[in-house]
């Protein structure tokens, strides 16, 4: 039961999140911009669960540190590089060109 919840949830959010991106771009183009096409706003999804997942997990250790195993600088360490990768995907992924 857990274990397809562990599966089903991150798989329901990223469907989620790539119907927001889809309006978004779908509200662009009635506006005469241009929009993305489907591969990066997958890509843009998927950055932005890594985000959603590293930050909250890095925020429940925060809360939950002890001073002596889990510090700021241990949760730092483990968190931040995916969270900065997430961060960097998307907005690469989102990025437009000029022209």
């Amino acid at each position: 039961m857990i274990g397809s919840l562990l599966i089903i949830v991150p798989l329901i959010l990223g469907v989620v999140l790539w119907v927001l991106l889809d309006r978004h771009e779908k509200r662009r183009e009635a506006a005469g911009l241009p929009r993305h096409g489907g591969l990066r706003l997958v890509f843009a999804a998927a950055a932005l669960l890594t985000v959603l997942f590293s930050g909250g997990c890095a925020l429940l250790f925060l809360i939950n540190q002890d001073g002596q195993y889990v510090t700021w600088e241990a949760v730092a360490v483990l968190a931040g590089p995916p969270f900065a990768v997430g961060l960097l995907v998307c907005w690469l992924a989102m990025r437009r060109k000029a022209g």
